[in-house]
């Protein structure tokens, strides 16, 4: 599903209603239906009600849902932010018509106050807001937000952006937002995400073909466009579904690459070798499926163990590089060997990350996916986290473009960036991945998933996807800070039955 902008969402609106002929009014019609439907489904107290209103065409949908509530037996208060003179066009028809009806308006002043009412409609403002909210606007968001009624935002909460995911003022926080057509950019990153609450998208009559238009870069990943997981075929064996080598760990981390190796092994990978210091081998003695590959170093690699691991690798078909592997200068030699003297799909995490440059990173091209945290991105771009944090779409597809590789941005909104530009927002992430080790399983998951012949793309999409979905299954049975990351390796079927049930 395409995740728009204010300025596309208006330009499938005008296509719509311009090119081909569906009435505006019609449309508006169209929302106040499909958000009413969603407020039927609610379970909360509904004896009082208020809608608020600002003059716009989102306060024309607010008094279109005031009809639909009336229309079916609700108490209704509409409460107006601004002079009703001040409707135009669809929002003016609308008003126009429920001045007919029997309900209670009531201009804003200072004495009015929200706490009476058990569910709250934000129609405040739409999705072109461009700066903070000021005025009697301030006023009333904050009242509503004090209040202890459901708030339900109706397209997104007012004082946020359509276009942006930074929250630059006062603005609604939503138990519920009912959005139109697609989300929007505000709907799934952070920090705006989490003031709009439960997000639900509603059908307007806008047609796919409108949309498809836009040439939409941005797109929501779900159930929907999830890449096929395979079933395997009775006659299949281990060599099916290849050979993932794990090469990581250090002095102190050695439970990085032991991790990544165990999530390799748990989502289905034929074969899964470790490399592993003599000295630490008994960490894979919990783990007997998962193989072991001894190398003669002591706390981190170096040019010395670069050979006997190209060796054993050669007939290989994924190396996972990077986990714990730690940040000494000579492990940079280690890895510019390994990576200039291969052609491998890799994956490359944490500390792997820690070495790249831009001659590594060219010897990386089309064959490599790269899982860096904020953190990590920020590091490996020269710049700080809030500059990531702030422009993380632009950064994540320009750096995916300019080197070719598919990049994990992984935070609670983890964007997969491709080579050719396009974008998908995982953002079903959970608190529970909030700990050490959540990275070495990713990693171990993508890496497990490219042996089975999954695309580079695909792997990463499914990759963050089933572990993000066994997380929040772990999370209906458990307090989210108690879940370890080697629970959810272990309930990695768990995710994929699930997955796999709606496919």
């Amino acid at each position: 599903m395409e995740v728009l902008s204010s300025a596309q969402m208006m330009e499938a609106d005008r296509y719509t209603i311009e090119e081909i002929g569906v009435p505006s009014i019609v449309l508006m019609e169209n929302a106040a239906r499909g958000i009413f439907e969603e407020f039927l489904k609610l379970d909360v107290k509904k004896d009082k009600i208020a809608v608020v209103v600002g003059k716009g065409n989102n306060g024309g949908d607010g008094l279109a849902v005031a009809r639909y509530l009336i229309n079916n037996g609700f108490s209704v208060d509409v409460i107006l932010i601004y002079p009703s003179e001040n409707f135009k066009g669809d929002a003016k028809i609308n008003y126009d018509i429920l001045k007919k009806y029997p309900v209670r308006f009531i201009q804003y002043n200072e004495n009015v106050e929200f706490d009476c009412y058990d569910v709250i409609f934000d129609a405040i403002f739409g999705t072109g807001l461009s700066r903070a909210v000021k005025g009697v606007a301030e006023q009333v968001i904050e009242k509503i937000n004090f209040s202890k009624g459901y708030k339900i935002a109706i397209d997104i909460p007012s004082g946020l952006s359509g276009s942006s995911y930074e929250v630059f003022g006062k603005c609604i926080k939503a138990d519920l937002t009912v959005t139109l057509a697609r989300p929007k950019i505000v709907h799934v990153f952070y920090p705006s995400k989490k003031m709009c609450g439960k997000v639900v998208v509603k059908d307007i009559s806008i047609p796919d073909f409108a949309i498809s238009k836009l040439n939409s870069e941005l797109f929501l990943l779900d159930n929907d466009n999830l890449p096929f997981i395979y079933r395997r075929e009775p006659d299949s064996h281990k060599g099916s579904f290849g050979h993932n080598v794990i090469i990581g760990g250090s002095k102190g981390k050695m439970g990085a690459p032991v991790m990544a190796a165990y999530a390799s092994l748990m989502v289905g990978a034929g074969l899964t070798t470790c490399v592993i210091f003599e000295d630490y081998y008994y960490y894979l003695s919990r783990y007997p499926e998962i193989m072991a590959y001894i190398v003669s170093g002591k706390d981190f690699y170096t040019r010395e163990e670069v050979n006997s691991v190209l060796d054993f690798v050669r007939d290989k078909d994924v190396l996972t590089i990077g986990c714990g592997m730690g940040r000494n200068h000579q492990i940079k030699g280690f890895l510019f060997e390994l990576i200039e003297k291969t052609k491998h799909s890799v994956v490359v995490d944490a500390d792997g990350l820690f070495h790249l440059d831009e001659i590594l990173l060219e010897k990386l091209r089309y064959r490599a996916v790269l899982t860096p945290h904020i953190g990590e991105f920020a590091r490996l771009i020269g710049t700080s986290k809030d500059e990531v944090l702030k422009n993380r779409i632009s950064l994540a597809k320009e750096f995916a473009v300019k080197y070719g590789v598919v990049l994990v941005l992984k935070s609670a909104d983890t964007i997969i960036a491709t080579p050719d530009g396009l974008l998908f927002v995982v953002s079903n992430g959970v608190p529970a991945l909030a700990k050490g080790g959540s990275g070495d399983c990713l990693a171990g998951i993508i890496g497990g998933l490219i042996a089975q012949k999954y695309s580079l793309i695909d792997a990463a999409k499914i990759g963050c996807f089933v572990m993000n979905v066994t997380a929040s299954l772990l999370m209906k049975g458990k307090n989210e800070k108690c879940v370890k990351t080697t629970e959810i390796i272990e309930n990695l079927y768990r995710g994929f039955n699930k997955i796999e049930a709606n496919q």
